[in-house]
Order: structure tokens, then C-alpha cells, then sequence
């Protein structure tokens, strides 16, 4: 029986066999990306009418009372463990918190969906460098050649295909801000090996959600007071609970899901083809067009994502109680 929502920890090989049939693992993993990109097009269609730092709340506490009535009384049995970590949940709920879901947010006040969702695919190049600076993990010849690679790529999306940017130092602030939050989530993910094995995913989810909330809190209260408060409206209230139950939980179901069946390799796909269906909304939607440069990073970033993959010879140190929630949702 599973052991939580969206945790298959306890199937047995003869189950996982059949677990991994069939085509619909990329199914789950098209509509999983399909949905990550439409949290990008909201987030741009929404600047200036909705705070960033707000959404970022407000999506945290509708994913949490989701979670709760299935993992809430297993988590609170494990409360002696978040007592005692309480330094590492706290560092992950501030990656995964105003440093990853809210940064995204922040980014579209100043950049395009495109380009954001260029620079999004980045997030696997700064989790290998992460889990390099952090755990010493080895980074071989194949992997340092395609971080630098992808490198390139987002510095293309960054100084918009324009070498002069560089030179006058006049980057795109909101494609900045789109890094950092690949960095908080890089983060985020690299740290979950540190969890004890016997949380489930979705303790795991839930439980850094739920220290989120307190970073959150005061963040949002400020932005409230000094820039703007969320919007009491039907709009408003149908963007959260996209974001708060379609994006942060059915998406991530599907894309842990999808990495527990097909492998965590395979499901990185997710990521480009998160990427592309974001631009053709961003054009169909929003009106934005894509420039020749966005094409030439996107390939760059590509291959060295794909290099990173290949060159991969270390082994985490623990594999935390079920694959990573899903990037910059």
C-alpha cells in the first residue's frame, strides 16, 4: 500500500514491473509540464496585479491544507524529528519559500515568460554545482563542460543575445531573479538527501511547507503594509487556487510520479519540454515573440543539461524518501 500521496515506497519488484508499463508515465510527465508552464504565463500575466510575495503565501498555505488531511497525522507523530532538524528545514523552507516559488514570481514583474522559461531549465546546472560546493560531490571533465556550456545559454537570455549588456553591465534584473530562484531550488533539492528515509514524499512536501509558511509570513506581512495587498477578487481567488492545488500539488504529484516510474534521468525531459510549451503560450497568450537568441540558448542549455546527465559517476550520499518536488513550479 502506499505509504502516502504521490509515495510507492512499498511496492514490490513484481508491482514496480508493472509500474513502469505502458506510455502513460510520459503522459502524466506532458501534463505535468503543461501545467508547470502555465504557473510561468500566471506569473507574467499577473505582475503589478497581484504581489509576488503574496502569491508565494498564499500558494504555500492552499497546498498545505490539501496535504494535511492525508500526511498531517503522520507528520505531527514525527514531530521529535523536526524538533531536532529544525535547522535544516528551516534553510529548506527558505530555498523552496521566498527563494524559489516567490522569486519566480518577483522575475515576471521585470521579464518576459520566454525568457523565463529559459532560464528555468538551468535549475539542473546549479543543483550539480550545489551538491558540489555543499557535498563535495565530484563534478567530471563531461560535467564542468557542460555547466559551462549551459552557462553560455543563460548568459544569452540574461544579456538578451546583446554582448554590449555585458560590457555596459546592464543585465535583465528579472532573468537575475529568475536564476536565483533555480539556485533556491537547487538548494532545496540537494539538502532533501539530508532528511531522515523514513519521511514519505509527501512528509517531506508538507513539512517544509510548513516551516515555508512561517518564513512566509512576515515577508508577506511587509509587502502588504508597504507595497500592495492581495486583491479580495474572483480573479485572484481562481490564480491561487491553480497554483495552490493544480501547480503545487496535482503537478507535483505527477512529476514525482513520473520520476518514480521512468527514472529520474528520463523525466528531465519535463524540464525542456516545460520550457517550449511556456514560449508558445507566452506567444499565444501574452503576445510575446520569441527572438533568434532564445533559440540558441535553449540549445546550449540543452546540451549541457544533457552532458551533466552523462557525465554523472557519484551517487548521493542518501536518496531522499522519494524524488524531489518539482522545479520552479
Amino acid at each position: 500500500m502506499p505509504s502516502g500521496p504521490f509515495s510507492f515506497r512499498d511496492m514490490t519488484d513484481a508491482g514496480q514491473s508493472r509500474f513502469r508499463q505502458g506510455a502513460w508515465p510520459y503522459a502524466l510527465l506532458l501534463a505535468a509540464a503543461t501545467i508547470l508552464a502555465s504557473n510561468h504565463i500566471i506569473g507574467r500575466w499577473v505582475q503589478g496585479d497581484m504581489p509576488p510575495m503574496g502569491i508565494g503565501f498564499w500558494r504555500l498555505f492552499i497546498a498545505t491544507l490539501v496535504l494535511l488531511p492525508f500526511v498531517g497525522r503522520s507528520l505531527w507523530e514525527k514531530r521529535a524529528v523536526l524538533r531536532e532538524r529544525w535547522k535544516l528545514f528551516l534553510v529548506l523552507a527558505v530555498a523552496l519559500g521566498p527563494f524559489g516559488n516567490a522569486a519566480v514570481y518577483v522575475a515576471y514583474h521585470f521579464t518576459t515568460a520566454i525568457n523565463g522559461g529559459v532560464v528555468s531549465v538551468a535549475q539542473p546546472v546549479a543543483t550539480v554545482i550545489v551538491t558540489y560546493l555543499v557535498f563535495r560531490e565530484t563534478i567530471t571533465k563531461t560535467q564542468g563542460l557542460g555547466i559551462a556550456i549551459a552557462t553560455v545559454g543563460v548568459l544569452i537570455i540574461i544579456l538578451r543575445g546583446d554582448l554590449a549588456r555585458l560590457l555596459g553591465l546592464e543585465p535583465n534584473i528579472g532573468d537575475l531573479i529568475m536564476l536565483a530562484a533555480m539556485i533556491g531550488f537547487a538548494i532545496h533539492n540537494s539538502l532533501l538527501r539530508n532528511i531522515p528515509s523514513d519521511f514519505t514524499t509527501a512528509e517531506i512536501l508538507l513539512s517544509v511547507q510548513l516551516f515555508a509558511l512561517v518564513v512566509m509570513l512576515p515577508i508577506y506581512l511587509i509587502e502588504t503594509a508597504i507595497y500592495q495587498p492581495m486583491p479580495v477578487t474572483w480573479e485572484a481567488a481562481a490564480v491561487m487556487a491553480w497554483v495552490g492545488i493544480v501547480v503545487a500539488v496535482i503537478a507535483v504529484g505527477f512529476t514525482n510520479t513520473t520520476v518514480l516510474a521512468i527514472g529520474a534521468n528520463k523525466a528531465t525531459i519535463g524540464n525542456y519540454i516545460r520550457a517550449l510549451i511556456t514560449a508558445g503560450l507566452a506567444m499565444l497568450l501574452l503576445g510575446e515573440r520569441p527572438e533568434p537568441f532564445h533559440l540558441v540558448a535553449f540549445v546550449l542549455i540543452v546540451a549541457g543539461v544533457v552532458m551533466l546527465g552523462r557525465g554523472r559517476r557519484t551517487k548521493p550520499v542518501r536518496a531522499p524518501a522519494g524524488p524531489a518536488p518539482a522545479g520552479p513550479g
